[in-house]
């Protein structure tokens, strides 16, 4: 049975790093060749790893936690 996207988002952290399951790596691999949602998940979370990683700091715009913070309360 193929990998769901349920179960390659449960091992994304460990395909980024790595350390995932050899028996996983073919699957991961496998589903993200033919899922371009997952694929944009991976790289997304790839991206993020490596922004947190930087040690760079940079300014945020005038009111962007505020408008943040709106917006997070609407959603939710």
């Amino acid at each position: 049975m193929a990998m769901t996207c349920r179960e390659l988002w449960q091992e994304v952290s460990n395909y980024i790093e790595g350390t995932i399951a050899p028996d996983l790596l073919g699957e991961v691999e496998a589903h993200l060749a033919y899922c371009r949602f997952c694929s944009a998940v991976v790289d997304g979370v790839r991206n993020v790893v490596v922004l947190v990683a930087d040690e760079r700091v940079f300014e945020l715009p005038i009111g962007f936690g505020e408008r943040l913070k709106k917006r997070l309360e609407n959603e939710f």
